[in-house]
């Protein structure tokens, strides 16, 4: 197959994270695979060279410029099959895809991706064979809310990764570089730094937490537009020696296996890139429950849910896990067995490439 991805996003989301990864795994299993990406990208930027990137600017919707330059591309490079996103990518490749007769396939990563308006209803109808949904919830959503759509329209391939236990020797460089000695346990949060993932709902937990637990830390590691303002409310809490701020990191699986107990605070989620990482580490997790994140997360065996908002209920979650070692270790092992049965990378690959394969004539 020659498969051409559409990513006009400029920062590091669920998505453009899940193109990379297929990517790379379909050109493992011998097919070749583009991804064309906004010149200032973090995808374009984070590359090294293992995705073939095209630097490009799509501009305004419906840009006949850019569609043109997308057939001559397809056309030039015998693409099989075109995958978009957003309204502005299924616009353009959409119709470039259209012109050319292959199928443009929509990833939809939440429901709020699917707006309820004319343009969108006009898109989906006439410019999108098939979309690709991360969990069954996503979907059902969707469906909910827009009952002109069929169900058959919508196939879910979960998110995954494979298990991943780095040395001790790789985890001391991650501590002495974030300069966190050994007598200190972690509760951490790997997350884009954005309003809708509450990441201040943590940070006010922590501030009950720590001084109950003196030893325990925060590691917060993503970077957004939030990442001031929650700055300024660690230093509002006097919380500046018990709280790092790690940034964007291009392997958070590795940050993530320093976590004692990892969390997610999220308002909104379809199925969360950053549970299937804790999992695959083999962390105790606690969670929002929201979107598709119970499609993983069985309450009290292999994690931990609780309400949206409910910070109360959070410091609870955290305060239990972290007086049991016996039932941190019990979620661990139960986390990383969801994983290898449900969750593996292999199988979303593997996944992807028979859905693909279904859709080219």
């Amino acid at each position: 197959m020659r498969i051409l991805y559409i990513s006009s996003k400029k920062s590091w989301r669920g998505v453009v994270t899940w193109m990379k990864r297929t990517a790379i795994g379909l050109q493992k299993n011998g097919h070749d695979v583009w991804i064309l990406t906004h010149k200032n990208s973090a995808l374009a930027k984070n590359s090294h060279n293992k995705v073939n990137i095209i630097k490009e600017n799509l501009g305004p919707d419906y840009n006949i410029l850019k569609i043109l330059k997308l057939v001559y591309f397809v056309k030039k490079n015998n693409i099989d099959l075109i995958l978009t996103n957003i309204e502005k990518e299924i616009g353009i490749g959409g119709i470039a895809a259209k012109i050319c007769k292959i199928p443009n396939i929509r990833r939809i990563g939440r429901e709020d991706d699917f707006f309820r308006r004319f343009k969108t209803k006009i898109n989906h109808k006439y410019l999108v064979s098939h979309s690709i949904v991360p969990c069954n919830y996503v979907s059902d959503k969707i469906l909910e809310g827009n009952i002109w759509l069929n169900k058959n329209e919508f196939t879910t391939i979960y998110n995954g990764r494979e298990p991943f236990l780095p040395g001790k020797k790789a985890l001391d460089e991650v501590r002495n570089r974030l300069n966190i000695s050994d007598d200190k346990n972690i509760i951490g949060i790997t997350t884009r730094l954005h309003k809708i993932k509450y990441v201040n709902h943590l940070i006010k937990a922590f501030k009950t937490i720590s001084a109950e637990y003196p030893n325990w830390i925060l590691l917060i590691t993503g970077d957004g537009t939030e990442k001031w303002k929650l700055k300024e409310m660690v230093e509002n809490l006097s919380l500046q020696e018990k709280v790092i701020f790690n940034g964007f990191t291009e392997n958070p699986m590795l940050i993530s296996s320093l976590h004692d107990i990892s969390i997610l605070t999220s308002k909104l989620e379809g199925f969360s890139n950053s549970i299937v990482e804790y999992f695959a580490v083999g962390n105790p997790v606690v969670a929002t429950d929201v979107g598709g994140v119970r499609e993983i997360i069985k309450d009290g065996e292999n994690g931990f849910l609780y309400p949206f908002g409910n910070i109360n209920s959070l410091i609870d979650k955290i305060s239990t896990l972290i007086e049991s070692v016996d039932l941190r270790l019990k979620f661990k092992e139960n986390a990383l067995n969801t994983l290898k049965n449900n969750f593996t990378e292999s199988k979303m690959i593997e996944d992807v490439e028979e859905f693909f394969m279904s859709r080219i004539k």
